[in-house]
């Protein structure tokens, strides 16, 4: 159990301010009301209601990034990061680091708690909002789980000095996402609110879908291979609802030609735009959605520190060891490949540099990094992510084969009714899983893998096992899957928020402390051992409490 001190005086009088003309995300707090006034009680209410949740949001969306990055193997430090990023990385934050501190979080649940108080009643004119709410509070507890290890769960908003003093209990990982599954399972298929345009962004863009939600909770809790199935079927019914148009279109980045001479050029770069948060990304699902002038409201500041970041090693090893395969087919004779090393997302991710000069007239580059410095919003789910979610989630609930199938081939009819690719008793037993991506609008679907290396269908190398290896059993293939998802991950989503939280999941999963040490401490060549011997410790992966 745990007290509530840290939220304090300031939620006393929260309240759902009404937007202000000037920036439809900022509250006015000129016009907040008190407690006993403002009772969501009018249609009128929903706008601001919900806004001021999102504005909440803003409050943690730099932070989202820095934390599951830098804390990971594949951002580094420069010489110009801030003490306060440079801490994270190299794990020693103090209890009084702006880091360390979660009562943005829970100023979010608590506002939220408040909504739901409001909305519960089956008459209120606010019933989506309500569900909305309960997203947006689930999304939220994750994120304090996942950077603390246990959050204190309260579900009534805490309105008084007395109620700051409440004793709570504090859930680990496996437990809130129990608690949270039991409030968010009784939502699924209710609707949301729409609120058409806000700035660019659709509005439905800027909120949690319950199903992905409930993917990522069944995914983390992992108590058995029904909870993977459970969450690899939601993760497919929420692609295959946000798949749109006849034909399923995925990104990638290509090379022009069979001599490798020419990539990275516009209409062979399809990837890099839909890997940032922006009007016309057919990736995007959910985004935190920032002002883009500082006269407008809260903005991105990553954006601006460029000098802060710099690709790890580890990084640029994992996009040069990657084989590249280009299927060629002349209009006479028959078919080729052509291979070459290297995936192009690491050009996709790292276009260029940028150069700086100080005072002193010395000249410095840095890496351009896209995904950061084209970002003016923080893109929280997109369909890349969501895929290899859901090839995770099948893999552990013993269908490794279509996991695989997800990197090397995409889930298409054509794929599922090859029994190379997939083994015909595995797709039977997955049929219920699998189905949805039989039909017509996934005839064009690509392996993931592919979309920084190539034809991947046709690489004869980019297998599961090893060369010349024998996986022994079941639960050996499933954990080279898993590897390879891992990489996947690293590959696709470097950058966007997710990593130490994925090395997380898998140590755990596996019950290998090492996993993550390991993979972090790889990023620390010159302190390799205090950092891998700090990290096998798994209570040393989460931030301390203020």
């Amino acid at each position: 159990m745990k007290i509530i001190k840290s939220i304090g005086i300031s939620l006393l009088t929260f309240v759902l301010g009404l937007a202000s003309c000037e920036d439809i995300l900022t509250v006015d707090s000129s016009r907040y009301t008190t407690v006993d006034e403002n009772t969501l009680t009018s249609p009128n209410d929903s706008v601001s209601s919900i806004l001021g949740l999102l504005s909440g949001l803003q409050d943690i969306g730099e932070r989202y990034i820095l934390l599951g990055e830098m804390r990971a193997d594949l951002l580094d430090v420069t010489d110009f990061t801030s003490a306060g990023i440079r801490e994270l990385s190299n794990f020693t934050v103090s209890d009084t680091s702006v880091y360390a501190d979660s009562r943005d979080y829970y100023a979010i649940v608590n506002n939220c708690n408040y909504l739901i108080s409001r909305t519960s009643d089956d008459n209120s004119p606010l019933k989506k909002e309500n569900a909305l709410a309960h997203a947006i509070r689930a999304w939220t507890y994750m994120q304090i789980v996942f950077n603390w290890g246990k959050a204190s769960y309260f579900t009534e908003p805490l309105l008084s000095v007395n109620d700051t003093q409440k004793e709570f209990p504090e859930y680990t990982i496996p437990e809130l996402s129990t608690a949270l599954i039991a409030d968010l399972e009784p939502l699924v298929g209710a609707d949301y609110p729409n609120y058409g345009t806000i700035y660019e962004f659709e509005s439905s863009e800027l909120f949690f879908p319950v199903e992905v939600l409930l993917g990522d909770l069944y995914l983390w809790r992992g108590a058995s291979t029904d909870d993977y199935a459970t969450a690899a079927r939601y993760y497919a019914e929420y692609i295959d609802r946000k798949t749109l148009g006849n034909r399923v279109s995925t990104p990638s980045a290509a090379w022009e030609y069979i001599y490798f001479t020419s990539h990275i050029e516009s209409r062979r770069n399809g990837w890099s735009r839909e890997t940032v948060a922006q009007t016309g990304n057919s990736e995007l699902v959910t985004a935190i959605q920032m002002a883009t002038d500082v006269s407008e409201g809260k903005v991105n500041n990553l954006q601006t520190n460029y000098r802060e970041f710099a690709i790890s090693k580890v990084m640029e090893d994992l996009w040069d060891d990657q084989s590249y395969v280009l299927h060629y087919i002349p209009a006479t004779g028959s078919a080729s490949n052509y291979f070459t090393t290297g995936d192009l997302r690491k050009w996709a991710n790292v276009p260029g540099t940028i150069r700086m000069v100080n005072a002193a007239n010395e000249s410095f580059l840095f890496p351009y990094l896209y995904k950061i410095f084209n970002a003016y919003h923080f893109q929280i789910y997109r369909l890349g992510l969501l895929y290899l979610r859901y090839a995770e989630a099948m893999n552990r609930a013993g269908y490794p084969h279509i996991a695989f199938a997800v990197l090397k081939y995409g889930l298409s009819p054509l794929t599922l009714a090859d029994a190379t690719r997939i083994p015909p008793d595995e797709l039977a037993a997955a049929e219920t899983l699998v189905s949805v991506f039989n039909t017509e609008k996934f005839t064009t679907a690509i392996g993931v893998h592919a979309r920084g290396c190539g034809d991947t269908a046709y690489n004869p190398y980019y297998t599961i096992a090893k060369e010349g290896e024998i996986l022994e059993s079941p639960d050996d293939t499933i954990r080279r899957v898993e590897d390879l998802i891992c990489t996947e991950l690293a590959l696709e989503t470097s950058f966007e928020g997710n990593r130490f939280q994925d090395l997380m999941r898998f140590a755990l999963r596996r019950n290998d402390p090492a996993f993550l040490a390991k993979q972090v401490a790889s990023k620390h060549e010159d302190d390799y051992n205090r950092i891998y011997n700090w990290l096998l410790n798994k209570e040393n992966w989460y931030l301390p409490h203020p």
